[in-house]
């Protein structure tokens, strides 16, 4: 079995690094899954290599000057094992699959998650696996057994609305000596919709929808009990039977009739005059959230379109989906 592993420190991306990143994104988005083919793994020395290489230098130097047979075969047993390490570290990475999705929702402000699915399909473990975001950020690690998969999270900050995609993903070890660093580059072709920040300072309209203004959230027909059924992925958590629950009856859900009478309307014109556009948004993304928790029915009018009425989880998704793209050329895909 696989066993995830604490992020490394963080390193800051040194000069060559940043040369080889701005090389690498210069690479098209790849179909998935990704295979990391032996001319896609690259080797370099850490900082550790590099000491160590000067180090046999002056070995080999003093064994030559003293003739030391000792010093010849202790140097050269030690630049062995240096080679053996080059050979070990590429051969962790290369032959393994990689399948980067979205990873549940995200809004602008927070971070956004993305899901990076590791498959190794051969019978040697790749131990010491670490993965890091453009940025030389360690995210994840995971030592990896032979004809296994490990699932690790990727997160990015989500700075604006819209479409976000997780750009490089860095994947490298260092196994087994610390002395050689193997890393191959990820591009997947897959993004993550953004939704608007969900602030607003304004309460949820109700008096926008079929109820009567100053009376507060009124869900229309809560007091015509009509029944009670099974419990359906969407439903809210106020109409749970909690006492059927509570009896060992199972998650049973009460039903009223009427209980689609109030529908709330989020306007996009309703909102002041003197309102940015993202400050808009933000505030009918806060609404839909909102709304969506409470299991409230609602509509979404936008200058170009609207949604709903509705207070199915799909609908509300599709709400959040225009607010993100609104204004862009994919606003109405």
């Amino acid at each position: 079995m696989s066993r995830k592993k604490q992020p490394v420190a963080n390193v800051r991306p040194g000069w060559l690094r940043r040369q080889f990143l701005r090389w690498a994104s210069r690479r098209a988005p790849e179909q998935q899954p990704i295979l990391l083919r032996q001319s896609r793994v690259y080797v370099l020395p850490t900082g550790a290599g590099l000491a160590l290489v000067a180090t046999l230098g002056v070995m080999l130097l003093a064994s030559i000057n003293y003739n030391l047979s000792l010093g010849y075969g202790f140097t050269f047993l030690i630049a062995g094992s240096g080679l053996a390490h080059i050979l070990y570290s590429w051969r962790s990475l290369v032959g393994l699959e990689a399948i980067v999705s979205a990873d549940a929702e995200a809004f602008a402000g927070e971070l956004a998650h993305f899901s990076v699915k590791l498959r190794n399909p051969h019978t040697r473990e790749r131990p010491g696996l670490v993965m890091l975001d453009v940025h030389g950020q360690a995210q994840a690690g995971v030592d990896l057994q032979a004809l296994s998969s490990a699932s690790l999270r990727l997160s990015i900050p989500a700075t604006r609305r819209g479409r976000l995609r997780p750009d490089l993903i860095v994947l490298e070890t260092r196994q087994p000596l610390g002395w050689i660093r193997a890393w191959a580059y990820l591009r997947p072709a897959v993004e993550q919709i953004v939704y608007p920040a969900r602030v607003g300072t304004y309460p949820l309209p109700y008096g926008t929808g079929e109820g009567h203004e100053g009376e507060g959230p009124r869900v229309g027909g809560q007091d015509d009990f009509a029944g009670i059924r099974d419990f359906r992925s969407g439903d809210s958590l106020r109409h749970v039977a909690w006492k059927s629950l509570a009896r060992g009856q199972g998650m049973l859900t009460k039903e009223f009739e009427g209980h689609s009478s109030l529908e709330l309307v989020f306007d996009y014109a309703s909102l002041p005059a003197d309102m940015s556009l993202e400050d808009r948004l933000s505030q009918l993304s806060a609404w839909i959230d909102e709304a969506r928790r409470e299991g409230l029915r609602a509509a979404l009018i936008l200058p170009h379109a609207q949604y709903g009425p509705a207070d199915s989880p799909e609908h509300f998704r599709e709400c959040l989906r225009q607010l993100a793209l609104f204004g862009t050329r994919d606003a109405h895909d």
